[in-house]
């Protein structure tokens, strides 16, 4: 009798579980392989007009190919070395393989060839075709007057811009 109580008191251990029926999801969290104070960083190849990227807060996720910065500033220069776009932003999601910066919090872009300035909540910055893109509210100012809508989008190379939705304008003449 001595030898079965401890079998079957094994056998009824083995057979429970405490496994929950609601399994819960772990999510991988991301975590960064380096992180910069004070941040220089350049974003493009050789052979083309990179933009030079300044921030108190740099993280670089490196097996995403994705950074992040806080509080910057960044600066692009034609070929001639004059100053073609600067602009600033509180916060940037930056994907370091694509060329492309999604800028939130007080963004500021200003593209000096046309004296044209944006101002938006968030606008994606696509630097390899120079494409901008802003679905929030956006106020523009150029030469040609000032305008605010929604669903701005640009073409920094061909001077071609558009609002799906213009709530005020001034064009000057």
């Amino acid at each position: 009798m001595r030898r079965i109580l401890p079998i079957i008191l094994i056998a009824l251990l083995a057979s429970c579980s405490f496994v929950s029926e609601e399994k819960e999801k772990s999510e991988k969290i991301a975590r960064p392989a380096i992180i910069l104070e004070n941040a220089e960083y350049t974003l493009g190849q050789s052979g083309e007009n990179p933009i030079f990227i300044e921030s108190t807060l740099m993280s670089f996720y490196s097996a995403e190919e994705r950074a992040t910065a806080e509080n910057l500033k960044f600066i692009q220069y034609d070929d001639e070395g004059n100053p073609s776009i600067t602009g600033s932003a509180d916060y940037a999601d930056i994907d370091t393989s694509a060329r492309t910066m999604d800028l939130s919090g007080h963004v500021s872009l200003e593209q000096h060839g046309s004296n044209m300035h944006i101002e938006a909540e968030s606008l994606y910055f696509d630097s390899s075709s120079s494409e901008i893109e802003a679905e929030g509210d956006v106020r523009v100012s150029s030469d040609d007057g000032i305008f605010s809508g929604t669903g701005f989008k640009g073409d920094l190379r061909e001077d071609s811009y558009s609002f799906s939705s213009i709530k005020e304008g001034v064009f000057n003449l």
